[in-house]
């Protein structure tokens, strides 16, 4: 868990298909330390992190380490011919590594409490360890050639060495001056509840002192060469970034970008005092890709990402090379839930087959109503003249809503221009709704995100249902 908390305000996610990095078997049982003994009462220090026990790989551009003693994360990061690391290790919640977030709130077990400061972060396994610089568990780890996997038992970050009810893998491969990181967590919990979808680090990105500059592009022309955005600004800000990646560079203008496929929803953060420090210092910048995603009791949840080492122009090159993102809405649910995540009301769990399964009714019937949200994305209004939405609703409603926002709206606004009705068939069969946007005040501009709410909430109540397929920009074959 990184140094700091936001509270849930509100995105892909789901599965994607890896290709590059090939599974090799993990055949190098690692064994942790002695599991320490809890504290009797009050808050002690954190203890000091155990000595590194780093994997190395490198190529002509880039050399890199995960460590052992830090649930394998990465903890090594250079360029070749240098000896700086550019990776931050104050304590076992800096590191490039993944962290996960999921109810309730707080959350305790086996008769531990989290640390004060923590208590709202609920269940939260971090790759590296915990808040008391206990490692979190290897499994097993494999180093072949240029290419590196681990398999780690995260740590509950609040509690006192207790591992988490979840296993992380993570494949990594050196490509040119980039690195290509994948990630599965399967997710294996007692407590079944649904609980709200939150913020995910998907990875989270911390870098020395000297790294204090955030870039981004996050205009409306991506991938046009368009000037970039720079700030040195160091308060928690989410980023809109629309060519998929963000970057923190020291004054020299070096440093590592994240590149995220079709993402676009980043986080950046600066701790302690800008310009100066090393990996044992507090001091530090932080990028995150900040998904939001529902955390089922038995989820499996796959996703990847780039570090891309060395210039501005070299960054933002690779992020150019890549395939370009889906100019309209593609999400087809057939597996997984695309990113799309929900207020107010739940689906049936994981795992998703053939659509989702959701409950067409409050969860809290206090609220006035409820709605299913896409990720963040970003598509010009021009190109999606037309939504298809593949559902069957099964209701005494007659009518349903597509909802948007755009950069810069706080949250879904309800006003007049921010959303569109659309008459539904509540039988409960699957059918196709085309939804023509071409002449519907407000949908011009740039898209940030999409939902599908209820027109009318007393219409949804008890037992309703909506079976979801697919919401695209073209019409489904069927």
């Amino acid at each position: 868990m990184p140094r700091f908390y936001v509270p849930l305000v509100c995105t892909l996610v789901g599965f994607m298909a890896f290709t590059c990095v090939r599974d090799f078997p993990a055949t190098a049982p690692y064994s942790p330390a002695v599991k320490p003994t809890p504290p009797t009462g009050g808050l002690p220090p954190q203890e000091q992190p155990a000595a590194p026990k780093r994997l190395f790989i490198a190529n002509e551009k880039v050399r890199l380490a995960i460590d052992l003693n830090m649930g394998g994360a990465i903890n090594y990061l250079a360029e070749a011919g240098t000896s700086e690391n550019m990776v931050n290790n104050f304590d076992l919640g800096r590191q490039i590594q993944t962290a996960f977030y999921g109810g309730p709130y707080p959350y305790s077990v086996n008769g531990k409490q989290p640390v004060a400061a923590w208590l709202n972060l609920g269940w939260n396994p971090v790759q590296t360890g915990d808040y008391y610089n206990h490692p979190a568990r290897v499994l097993s780890y494999q180093q072949t050639g240029n290419q590196l996997y681990v398999k780690t038992i995260p740590l509950i970050w609040p509690l006192f060495d207790e591992p988490a009810d979840c296993v992380m893998e993570h494949w990594i491969e050196l490509q040119g001056n980039s690195v290509h990181v994948r990630c599965r967590v399967n997710v294996n919990r007692l407590d079944t509840t649904q609980y709200s979808a939150r913020g995910q680090e998907t990875p989270c990105v911390y870098l020395n002192g000297p790294y204090y500059r955030y870039v981004l592009y996050d205009g409306s022309q991506p991938f046009t060469n368009a000037p970039v955005t720079e700030t040195t600004d160091r308060e928690n800000t989410n980023r809109y970034g629309t060519e998929n990646w963000v970057a923190i560079l020291n004054e020299q203008g070096r440093g590592v970008g994240l590149y995220r496929p079709n993402v676009y929803r980043y986080k950046t953060i600066g701790f302690g005092t800008p310009k100066v420090g090393t990996e044992a210092d507090g001091s530090s910048g932080y990028m995150s890709n900040d998904d939001y995603l529902v955390i089922d009791h038995n989820g499996q949840y796959e996703y990847d990402y780039y570090l891309i080492v060395g210039s501005l122009s070299d960054i933002r090159q690779f992020a150019y090379s890549q395939p370009r993102p889906t100019p309209g809405p593609n999400f087809i649910f057939a597996k997984d839930r695309q990113g799309w995540y929900y207020n107010n009301v739940r689906d049936r769990g994981w795992p998703i087959q053939n659509g989702l399964d959701v409950r067409w009714e409050r969860i809290d019937t206090t609220k006035a109503d409820f709605r299913l949200m896409s990720p963040t994305v970003f598509w010009k209004a021009t190109d999606v003249p037309k939504l298809y939405v593949q559902a069957a609703f099964k209701t005494k409603g007659t009518s349903a809503r597509l909802s948007w926002r755009k950069p810069g709206d706080f949250d879904f606004l309800p006003v007049s221009d921010r959303y569109t009705t659309f008459p539904i068939i509540g039988d409960g069969q699957l059918r196709t709704y085309e939804i023509d946007l071409s002449r519907v005040g407000g949908w011009d501009g740039v898209i940030s995100q999409i939902s599908l709410d209820p027109t009318a909430a007393k219409d949804y109540e008890k037992g309703s249902t909506l079976r979801l397929q697919s919401v695209t920009f073209s019409r489904p074959n069927g």
